[in-house]
């Protein structure tokens, strides 16, 4: 993500966490992330494109995250710790938020967060879908990780976290998150 479009989903992240979803408007969000309209709508066309944008950043940054996983040995740790990063930073959008860009994804028919979209996005969501089987190959070689097709425990893992923060977000995340997808992810690696 380039500087103005970062600029961009920052402010708007901000503001949905201050305001809600629905009470930001576009022209807040060029407010305080310093752009016009015009700008606004050469990098996005409405307010749920943010949404998305903020995942990409997220698949993007996983180079970052990559750094820390040279220190972890253990496959299914090194595994945990790529989808945790995801993970927090969802969390990080409070309950509220989410379901904003659940319900805006549901309207869209699931295009974003679905588990059969994961190898049909991005150039980032796909590196990071490869990394993620790769960890899963590796970790069931050195017996880290249940045998098993890579691909469909990924699938199960990623259908069980949409489900689990849909519940997660409608409840105004009554529970954690975070403690009931690692027992998902022990389940099934």
């Amino acid at each position: 993500m380039k500087g103005t479009e970062k600029r961009i989903v920052e402010a708007a992240i901000q503001l949905f966490k201050e305001k809600g979803y629905e009470n930001t408007s576009v022209a807040e969000i060029c407010k305080v992330s310093h752009v016009t309209k015009g700008t606004f709508y050469y990098h996005y066309a409405n307010k749920d494109d943010l949404t998305f944008a903020y995942y990409e950043g997220l698949f993007d940054d996983i180079a970052d995250t990559m750094s820390d996983l040279l220190f972890i040995e253990n496959a299914k740790d090194q595994l945990w710790r790529l989808l945790e990063y995801s993970i927090d930073n969802t969390i990080s959008l409070t309950p509220p938020l989410l379901k904003a860009f659940i319900m805006s994804d549901i309207q869209k028919g699931m295009t974003f967060f679905s588990p059969y979209k994961s190898t049909t996005s991005s150039d980032s969501r796909k590196k990071q879908h490869a990394m993620q089987v790769g960890l899963i190959k590796k970790g069931q070689k050195a017996g880290e990780i249940k045998s098993g097709d890579p691909e469909m425990m990924l699938h199960t893992f990623i259908s069980a976290l949409i489900g689990i923060a849909v519940d997660w977000a409608s409840n105004d995340g009554c529970f954690d998150e975070k403690e009931e997808l690692r027992k998902v992810f022990d389940t099934i690696f």
